[in-house]
């Protein structure tokens, strides 16, 4: 019984652990892009509640690779790909070399040319 009471409380602590490094993180890649100025449109209060989808998005433009390392320690490696498959990559020649400079450098695809020319094109969502 003691046992298990300690195992929780070890769990607990180690949870909130995590948490506090993950904020600390994202609180970190915010700074840089508030330094950049990539984040004029949002409210000065509302910032640290800014939606992952756009954080990532933001980062994966306007920071450096080192970064974006850290971008990858806070979220799966394949979330952050699917974020930039349907908001940079879906834009087409937009964003055209810097959807190339992460496909080859940081997402390693092995044929970026063809891999953005399958993405980029625009696709219609069937809704029923």
């Amino acid at each position: 019984m003691v046992y298990s009471l300690f195992l929780y409380f070890c769990n607990m602590l180690m949870r909130h652990d995590k948490n506090e490094r993950f904020e600390k993180k994202k609180l970190f890649l915010l700074k840089q892009l508030e330094d950049k100025g990539c984040l004029w449109s949002c409210a000065q209060n509302q910032k640290d509640k800014i939606d992952d989808a756009l954080l990532i998005e933001k980062a994966l433009l306007y920071l450096e690779f080192e970064d974006l390392h850290k971008l990858c320690e806070l979220y799966p490696i394949k979330y952050v790909q699917e974020v930039w498959r349907k908001r940079l990559v879906s834009q087409g020649e937009y964003y055209g070399i810097i959807n190339w400079l992460l496909a080859a450098m940081f997402f390693d695809i092995k044929n970026p040319d063809r891999y953005l020319k399958i993405y980029g094109k625009p696709r219609l969502e069937v809704r029923s």
